[in-house]
């Protein structure tokens, strides 16, 4: 069974229409509950479809397999869903058929990387909520033109798998860890970097702060004001070494500690987010390393 193979394609595809029709034994009762809005499946079945309506698919993939209803009926396969047992919740049922990439729920991290033929890209850990759910890790990885998530216990115990095609930003970000080593480097720019140090915004959130806005604590903006004083010391050691790939690590580096920030006090909003890209691109160019108009190259990170 190819599930990676259903993705990109129209809900009323042939291939698609069978597919369901198997999964919908998993749990006839409430498989096309929420048909509507493109979901189907649930958790009785330890699997879930997704499906998006052509225009949002096409914005963000950018690329479909298949049509078969006109547009205003036309829904693609974006995501799939396979769960396995809980050890919080005891009623979610696990997934029974066999799972993408042969993988079996229980599989160690380790093991979920062989299988996939590559380490994870991103490795997030959730939040514990006593009574509700234990410690999870969730690790992303990129096989091809698809995009594997993988859910593991506390004990890096695989306890469910998603599937998605890749996203015109992850496919970006794929292509620039890919190139990163062909990006010329310019030592004698160190001092255009340097002189970027005083386009930092704290001081205007200082100000900010001061002036009533309670967005803003010293606390906060002192730590993000030292992240960025490290990415830029950073980004300078880098250009006097002509080695991209750690101009690319310092980025990595910046954006999850701004995301920590945020994440406690959600102090980054609009202003400050386009503050913090501006800089982060101009830090980079400064350095000879070339960004395509339009790039993030903050976005296989960023959660701000």
């Amino acid at each position: 069974m190819n599930h990676a193979d259903m993705l990109g394609r129209s809900i009323a595809d042939p291939l698609v229409v069978a597919y369901l029709t198997d999964h919908e034994k998993l749990d006839p009762v409430d498989f096309r509950k929420y048909v509507e809005v493109g979901s189907f499946g649930g958790p009785n079945s330890g699997f879930s479809l997704h499906a998006e309506p052509v225009q949002s698919y096409l914005s963000q993939f950018g690329e479909i397999r298949s049509r078969n209803l006109p547009d205003d009926q036309e829904m693609i396969v974006s995501q799939l869903f396979f769960t396995g047992p809980d050890r919080i919740n005891g009623k979610q049922h696990a997934y029974s058929l066999t799972l993408p990439f042969h993988l079996k729920f229980g599989d160690g991290a380790d093991d979920v990387a062989k299988a996939l033929g590559t380490a994870p890209f991103r490795k997030d850990k959730s939040a514990t909520l006593p009574d509700y759910s234990a410690e999870r890790f969730v690790f992303s990885y990129a096989v091809d033109r698809l995009q594997v998530i993988a859910k593991y216990d506390g004990d890096h115990q695989l306890m469910a798998v998603y599937l998605l095609q890749q996203d015109k930003t992850a496919r970006q970000a794929q292509k620039r860890r890919a190139t990163v080593h062909k990006h010329k480097i310019i030592p004698g720019n160190v001092d255009r970097v340097e002189a970027l140090r005083a386009e930092i915004p704290t001081p205007r959130w200082r100000e900010a702060m001061a002036d009533g806005d309670k967005l803003f604590s010293e606390s906060d903006i002192a730590k993000a004001e030292a992240l960025l004083n490290t990415f830029i010391n950073a980004v300078k050691r880098a250009t006097g070494a002509a080695r991209a790939q750690d101009i690319l690590a310092a980025v990595k580096d910046l954006v999850l500690g701004l995301n920590e920030i945020d994440a406690r006090s959600g102090m980054i909003e609009t202003l400050e987010r386009d503050e913090l890209g501006t800089l982060i691109d101009d830090v980079v160019r400064a350095t000879g390393f070339k960004l395509t108009d339009g790039e993030d190259i903050t976005s296989e990170w960023r959660e701000w």
